[in-house]
């Protein structure tokens, strides 16, 4: 009885394996429900495998790309995990449950898993994907600091790349949001230098306009916000800043109105 087990586990296996790959091809064709059955089924044949594994990966997918599904994605891409031993498989399975769980709003479970797989020294695109998620989240949760960190790290390794170019900007936005306003309208303009134009380039105009005029330099900041007006997402916004601008000038005229106009001489005796 005992010598019969091998070979049964491996013809097992190699059904799975069978499945697998008409499911694959169901999934190339779109044939979506067909697929899901197949990987299904693969799994029960061979449900402790590095096929089943495969299998609730692209379960995972199916949930992600045509059924809207993260929580349960985020449950199949866990099962995965399990049984995966393929790395290439395992890093992407990794950063999609963490992309999952943001959706979610499980924002510190996504951290744990993004560490973890930040710690895995992941390829290049996983690399940079998962820190652009990770720094993302920390953003949103009002770790600032934390998340300039991440975006300068990002910008470093992606550079001209579309993900590291976001991640210029991010610097640039956040430095102004935590206080360093010289060192925010240094990076913004060198960002405006280097990507002078679509709608990020009009977000970055809009931010540093604001940072010149907390730094004193309003006729350079109201410049710009005309410059700006009609390609900033929301022009209201824009109006209200440029009125800003305005009332906080007209207040200085008058003060150095003030402060220039001598005193009435007093009535001679």
């Amino acid at each position: 009885m005992f010598l019969l087990i091998p070979p049964l586990a491996g013809c097992s296996k190699s059904q799975s394996r069978i499945v697998y790959h008409e499911g694959m091809k169901a999934l190339g064709d779109f044939r979506i429900a067909e697929a899901e059955a197949d990987f299904r089924k693969a799994i029960r044949i061979a449900p402790r495998s590095g096929i089943a594994g495969l299998s609730y990966y692209r379960l995972g997918e199916i949930e992600d790309r045509f059924e809207n599904r993260p929580d349960r994605a985020g449950e199949d891409y866990i099962r995965a995990l399990e049984n995966l031993s393929d790395r290439e498989i395992r890093q992407k399975a990794s950063y999609y449950l963490a992309r999952d769980l943001v959706s979610q709003g499980r924002l510190g479970n996504a951290l744990s898993v993004l560490g973890k797989l930040l710690e895995a020294s992941p390829d290049r695109k996983i690399l940079l994907e998962a820190t652009a998620l990770s720094a993302s989240v920390l953003e949103r949760e009002e770790h600032y600091r934390k998340a300039l960190e991440l975006y300068r790290t990002l910008h470093e390794k992606a550079g001209q790349e579309p993900i590291g170019r976001h991640a210029f900007l991010k610097v640039g936005l956040l430095e102004g949001n935590t206080g360093d306003l010289p060192d925010a309208a240094r990076d913004l303009k060198e960002f405006l230098r280097e990507f002078p134009h679509g709608p990020s380039a009009a977000i970055a105009e809009f931010n540093l306009a604001r940072d010149l005029s907390a730094l004193g330099h309003d006729r350079q900041a109201l410049a710009l916000l005309s410059d700006v007006m009609g390609r900033y997402p929301d022009p209201d916004e824009v109006n209200a800043q440029i009125a800003a601008v305005r009332k906080k000038m007209k207040e200085a005229e008058s003060r150095r109105e003030e402060t220039a106009t001598p005193p009435p001489a007093p009535p001679k005796k």
